[in-house]
């Protein structure tokens, strides 16, 4: 903020010497009706006008300095928001909080306001006492009319806060979440369309639409019957300084000049009153932008990407009393998880669907923090981990696949800048080259939710190609055979026996326990507690009912749940 605080002093100079010389017009009607009609002097009339246009053009260059800082305030407030705003609405997804609402609306919200009309309207109305009391020193009792036109006014426009400013922020949240679901509905047009759901949900997001934009409508309607009320109040009042001041003039008490004078400064206190009540909707939008950007960034902390550069880890993967509560709740997701995987070793991951399988991943690559305990990388924790370094050094191909908007070979690379060499040689490990190279474009072939449209499992090949990208020393696969076919699920078997043979740590979900022919050890995953961690003989025998060795604690457990765990592994 230090560059917008930089510029306040600026503005309120040239905000003060702008309406210093919005006075050069009502001077000059008083000199022309007090001094020049009387006299009659033609050079008087001359040098007072080439003054006045002087000062009118000394007016305009600072509305327009005024304007441009103003624009350049925005424009700065765009370039430093927009990203940190993206960001933080990120981690809130991570963290699951689904109440935050600040985005890039509220950035443009709060940019719109700063760069248009009404922040000049509130720049201007501290100038109105100065106005005001010019009148007053043309005569008190025109400055008592200003003075009353001016609350009643101030009051108008409290009146049209009060009226409108509730729903005005319900009707633009319910704007904001029904323009989400109609893209929601635009992604998922497929299913929709296939099964008939179509039209019931056009239906229900028109009803929520109409009834938002009625909200708007009747809160449109009082703002503009409170500014008419106003408009028709400013002219009365200038009327009234007319006949008023004709009065005193007839009575000797005040000039021409100075009745003219003062109905020209009435005009120009009250207007950015007036204009207050018409920019009231930007500034409660920027009111309700700046609140929620301020939530934003003060319930989620954006994780540090400076600092000391760790180095490559080789790979050793430590859980220690690991705890996950749902966020906001205190319902226990993972429950005191504890296993150790050695570098270079395949660790399958079993249990039935629900058991805490995907947030256990998710612990793993650092994209959840534990509520207890530690999940750490070569003894660093994940989780405190620089996300751009971490992501240097592990492959992640969760169980919901998204490819961005981009081309194969930069969603292979990670968005970064194509290193062709290091994209083949990952399409390669993945088995996807040839695959790649069918399609219409090879690499440069567009994907994402507007480009190619792609088989569910070339997505998942993708994404695996993505995760086995500048050869990871940890990569976490969460049930990778989702969709694929026969030679999908053999290059997947080849892409396992290939980390195992180059030494990389593997995390290995999986319901088919024919995948699981490289594991090293399995750990069984029920209700988010571990219920058995072994090799993966030990393991399967016991799932297939055999006396294996295995912890004292655990063999009551295993014997009560084996049955219905091996039918969901198999």
């Amino acid at each position: 903020m230090h560059l917008a605080r930089r510029q306040v002093p600026a503005l309120l100079i040239f905000s003060l010497l702008a309406n210093l010389l919005m006075l050069a017009s009502a001077v000059y009607m008083l000199q022309i009706y007090d001094r020049v009609l009387s006299s009659g002097s033609i050079d008087t009339l001359m040098w007072l006008t080439l003054a006045v246009i002087g000062a009118i053009a000394v007016y305009g260059l600072l509305e327009q300095a005024r304007r441009m800082i103003l624009g350049h305030i925005s424009q700065w407030l765009d370039d430093q928001l927009s990203v940190p705003v993206i960001e933080r609405a990120m981690e809130a997804r991570l963290a699951g909080d689904s109440s935050l609402e600040a985005g890039l609306k509220d950035v443009a919200d709060l940019r719109g306001f700063v760069a248009g009309d009404g922040m000049l309207t509130f720049l201007d109305a501290p100038w109105t006492p100065v106005f005001l009391a010019f009148i007053w020193l043309l005569h008190p009792a025109l400055g008592l009319v200003g003075i009353a036109g001016a609350i009643l006014l101030f009051c108008g426009a409290l009146a049209n806060d009060f009226l409108t400013r509730r729903k005005s922020q319900e009707a633009a949240a319910g704007l904001r979440r029904n323009q989400v679901a109609a893209g929601q509905y635009i992604d998922g047009a497929e299913t929709l369309r296939s099964l008939g759901m179509s039209e019931p949900a056009l239906q229900r997001w028109e009803e929520k639409q109409q009834s938002f934009m009625t909200i708007q409508a009747q809160i449109l309607g009082r703002t503009t019957m409170i500014g008419n009320l106003s408009r028709s109040l400013r002219m009365a009042l200038q009327v009234a300084v007319l006949g008023l001041g004709a009065y005193f003039v007839l009575r000797g008490e005040l000039t021409a000049g100075s009745m003219i004078a003062a109905s020209i400064l009435l005009s120009r206190a009250l207007a950015p009153i007036e204009r207050s009540i018409g920019a009231w909707r930007s500034l409660v939008a920027a009111r309700t932008a700046r609140r929620n950007l301020m939530r934003l960034f003060a319930d989620t902390g954006s994780r540090q990407s400076g600092g000391v550069t760790l180095p490559r880890p080789q790979g050793r993967l430590k859980l220690e009393d690991v705890h996950y509560h749902a966020p906001g709740t205190q319902q226990a997701l993972m429950n005191k998880v504890s296993f150790n995987v050695v570098a270079g070793e395949t660790c399958g991951v079993i249990g039935p669907s629900g058991s805490g399988k995907t947030t256990l991943c998710r612990l793993m690559v650092g994209t959840l923090r534990p509520s207890l305990g530690h999940v750490r990388l070569d003894e660093a924790e994940v989780a405190n981990w620089p996300c751009d370094q971490l992501g240097m050094h592990i492959g992640y191909l969760p169980q919901q696949v998204e490819l961005f908007p981009g081309t194969i070979a930069e969603n292979i690379a990670r968005l970064r800048d194509v290193d062709s060499a290091a994209v083949i040689a990952a399409a390669q490990a993945a088995g996807i080259h040839e695959m790649i190279l069918r399609m219409p474009n090879g690499y440069q072939t567009e994907v994402g939710s507007h480009g190619a449209r792609i088989s569910r499992g070339q997505r998942q090949r993708i994404a695996l190609a993505r995760a086995l990208f500048g050869n990871p020393s940890l990569v976490v696969l969460d049930e990778p055979n989702t969709g694929l076919d026969g030679d999908g699920e053999m290059a997947l078997f080849n892409v396992l026996r290939h980390l195992k043979e180059r030494g990389c740590t593997v995390v290995l979900v999986s319901h088919q326990t024919n995948l699981l022919r490289t594991a090293d050890h399995v750990v069984l995953i029920h209700d988010g507690a571990v219920k058995m961690f072994g090799t993966r003989g030990e393991v399967l025998g016991a799932l297939a009912g055999h006396r294996i060795a295995v912890p004292a604690q655990g063999q009551d457990k295993i014997a009560a749940n084996a049955p219905a765990t091996l039918k969901a592994v198999e």
